[in-house]
Order: structure tokens, then sequence, then C-alpha cells
């Protein structure tokens, strides 16, 4: 029982991409600076559960934007002799389900990100909307010279801010 519950979850699992996290890092930086300008920070209490609750935000966030892009990219990926492997455009994935995900994804993370402030939260919602705007019609700038880059670009200060609010 358990495993063909598993097998039906496991391709949600992998298009939210954990295995991407790794990127999140540039949110140490934000942090590093904001010890540096402020030491006695590190004699808070608050910082030892505002800070893995900051990184879970944007890991949850990071997977939203993660599910919409593999779920837009399908019908390219079913033409790639590699990507059409993966879940969803080899089918293993409804793409009903993987809206709500991608939804529900979005709200925990925009929710959590309450808990830490009105900058981290702003934050926050900036890299969600820079997301949409990399994915989604009719701007959709992965498909656009440069304003793919320029996009993509403005993640990474993105996190490292919100290492700074965390």
């Amino acid at each position: 029982m358990i495993k063909p519950m598993l097998a039906a979850v496991s391709p949600y699992v992998q298009i939210a991409r954990p295995d991407h996290w790794f990127k999140n890092v540039f949110m140490v930086p934000g942090i590093a600076v904001a010890v540096f300008g402020q030491p006695a920070l590190l004699l808070d209490p608050a910082l030892w559960w505002r800070l893995p609750l900051a990184l879970l935000v944007l890991c949850v966030i990071a997977s939203s934007y993660y599910v919409l892009n593999e779920v837009l990219d399908a019908p390219f990926d079913a033409l790639h002799p590699v990507k059409k492997h993966r879940p969803v455009p080899s089918g293993l994935v409804r793409k009903r389900w993987a809206y709500i995900e991608w939804a529900a994804l979005a709200l925990l993370g925009l929710w959590l990100a309450t808990l830490l402030g009105t900058h981290f939260l702003i934050v926050t919602m900036a890299l969600w909307v820079m997301s949409c705007v990399y994915n989604v019609e009719p701007i959709r700038a992965k498909d656009r010279p440069y304003l793919d880059v320029l996009a993509e670009s403005l993640n990474n200060p993105l996190r490292l801010l919100m290492g700074w609010y965390a």
C-alpha cells in the first residue's frame, strides 16, 4: 500500500525540485552582511528560529516556481530526447494537481514569510512574481533574449535580501 502511494506522490515531489534547493545558498551572504553590521544579532535567540524558517520559506517559494516551470515547459520538453522523460511530459503528473501544488506551495511560502516581517514578505513576493514573469505569458521572459538573463539575474540578489531581512 505504501509503495503505490509513494509512486503516485514521487513525481509531484520531483517537479518541486528539492535537488535545486542548493541555489538558496545565496541567502547566506545576506545573513553574513546583516550579522557583520550588527554582531549583537548572534546573541538574539530569535535569530536561531528565524534563519531556518527563512530557509524553509525560500525552499517552498522556489519549489512553487519550479512546479510552474515544469508544467508550462511540458509541451516543449515532450519534444526533447531527454526531457520527455520528466514527470509532466511523460504523463506521471496531472496538470490540474500540479497547478494546485504550485498554488499551495506559493500560499504556504507567503504565509510563512509573514511570520518574518513585512520586508521579508515583500522580498519573498518579489521572488515569486519574478518566477511568474519568467514563466508565464504574455511576458515569459525565458523566451526573450536579454530579458531572460535579466530576469534570472535578479533571483540571487533577492535571495541575498531574504537573508538580510531574516
